[in-house]
């Protein structure tokens, strides 16, 4: 009896370094070296970003270029500064989606790009260059698709359209639809 009240110092620190480690477990903070982290911080960064998808054919089927991304280990997403998406289809030219800033969802399955976005398609075959001005464009890369609440103006050699809130999808057959106030202008040559 005698021997375990001698040995009784250390039954309580192995409780208190038991509750300590409990309680670590508990907290929203990670330690890097000797400093705390809060929860809403970068795991990674990379400056001069590319990404290069290819299709089940081994051709290329989206880029991804960025000045600057950060990804949060927190919620998984992933931060774009001045991003630009690549959409290549054969036979034709690539859409190109620039925008200010953006945000990957944690899944990658789409990209939400604030402030004005710029969308363009260069000439091809016997189809014309297509530009399309907007702002706050969500995309779902995996299936082509765009579209914002925003207005659009679809620019294209001798015509603008403007209209409220668009839809687009970026692989044959191509579809824009812009859903409420529609106008245009045309002009013919004679």
């Amino acid at each position: 009896m005698m021997r375990l009240k001698g040995q009784s110092g250390y039954f309580y620190l192995l409780c208190a370094a038991l509750a300590s480690w409990v309680l670590l477990s508990l907290t929203d903070v990670e330690t890097v070296g000797n400093r705390l982290l809060p929860p809403h911080s970068p795991n990674f960064f990379s400056t001069g970003y590319s990404k290069w998808e290819m299709d089940t054919n081994g051709r290329v089927g989206m880029n991804v270029f960025a000045d600057y991304v950060i990804h949060y280990s927190d919620d998984k997403t992933t931060r774009l500064q001045k991003p630009s998406l690549y959409f290549h289809h054969q036979q034709q030219a690539p859409w190109v989606v620039q925008a200010e800033s953006g945000v990957v969802s944690a899944d990658s399955k789409d990209v939400l790009l604030q402030g004005q976005t710029l969308i363009t398609r260069d000439a091809y075959g016997n189809n014309k260059a297509l530009k399309i001005i907007t702002s706050n464009l969500k995309v779902k890369p995996d299936i082509h698709y765009a579209e914002t609440d925003d207005k659009a103006v679809l620019l294209s050699p001798s015509h603008k359209t403007t209209g409220i809130g668009m839809k687009l999808v970026f692989k044959p057959p191509i579809h824009i639809e812009l859903l409420a106030h529609v106008q245009g202008k045309y002009e013919t040559q004679r």
